[in-house]
């Protein structure tokens, strides 16, 4: 069965399913890296907003009889389920007042974003870009987020510097991890191996890396680290930090990171190929070269 044809009959199946009152959508979404998702959006009644459950992981190209009956049953439960949240508060998370203490930074790729910097208001860094969320309350969705759109940024009444400043001041709130490897690997039950690297997150570990655009963290990370440091992009979430008086002078910084991304990256949560310096110098993180 090709990917085309389980999704022609998913949307079948899940059409045969609706009750009364309920209508459905396919729908393709563009996510970070270029990535597509493809799922169905739903209307609900006594609900105006529609949210989308994702079906890219669910394909089988030999699945077992009654597997599309399964999965479509899935997605609809999940909609249903979705009546259980809190509609109103939802809808207040995107008035001005409410939305300026949940937006945040993110850092993404320029060169895989084309498409998606169409759409969202962003901010260069080095050869990276700024992107904006909202993070939404815990009470209301567990670990969900929410792109901030050109839209979006249009209905505030904010300019792209103010809404950089409110997202910059929210994230300097929240508080920093940062912790040698070899502990984060042992909390996992993983071997425990000196490597001198040490992980640089937020505290919920999402989207993470951004923190190394502050540069207050960026001293911080110079004093605990004794120096100058190198900064080797592990995902969206997380940056490895090295310092440069550990590090061997035959090591292959680019290497590195080309394996991290080959092995441990997915294609949505890959951030960079490059390495990135910080020179007590000129007080920054710089793009670095090798020689």
């Amino acid at each position: 069965m090709t990917y085309d044809k389980f999704l022609d009959l998913l949307e079948e199946e899940i059409g045969n399913r609706l009750a009364p009152g309920e209508s459905v959508r396919r729908v393709r979404v563009l996510k970070n890296n270029n990535v597509h998702l493809d799922g169905f959006s739903c209307m609900m009644p006594g609900r105006k907003e529609q949210p989308t459950v994702y079906v890219n992981n669910y394909y089988r190209s030999s699945p077992d009889p009654g597997y599309i009956r399964e999965i479509a049953q899935t997605v609809l439960s999940l909609q249903r389920e979705s009546r259980m949240l809190p509609g109103e508060e939802i809808k207040k998370l995107l008035e001005p007042d409410r939305a300026r203490d949940l937006i945040y930074c993110r850092l993404i790729s320029a060169s895989r974003n084309t498409e998606l910097l169409e759409q969202v208001p962003h901010r260069k860094w080095l050869d990276l870009v700024i992107v904006y969320y909202l993070k939404i309350p815990e009470h209301i969705i567990k670990n969900a987020t929410a792109l901030v759109r050109t839209e979006h940024m249009s209905s505030w009444g904010l300019t792209p510097e103010e809404l950089h400043e409110i997202a910059v001041r929210n994230m300097r709130r929240e508080p920093t991890f940062f912790q040698p490897l070899e502990q984060l690997l042992a909390e996992y039950g993983l071997s425990e191996v000196k490597s001198h690297l040490y992980v640089l997150s937020n505290s919920r570990k999402e989207y993470g890396a951004a923190c190394i655009l502050d540069p207050g963290v960026q001293r911080m990370c110079r004093e605990r680290l004794g120096g100058d440091y190198y900064v080797l992009p592990s995902s969206i979430h997380e940056v490895i930090l090295l310092p440069v008086s550990e590090t061997p002078e035959n090591a292959d910084l680019e290497e590195i990171v080309r394996t991290v991304n080959q092995r441990c990256v997915s294609r949505e949560e890959y951030l960079s190929g490059n390495v990135y310096y910080y020179s007590s110098k000129e007080k920054r993180v710089l793009l670095w070269k090798k020689g």
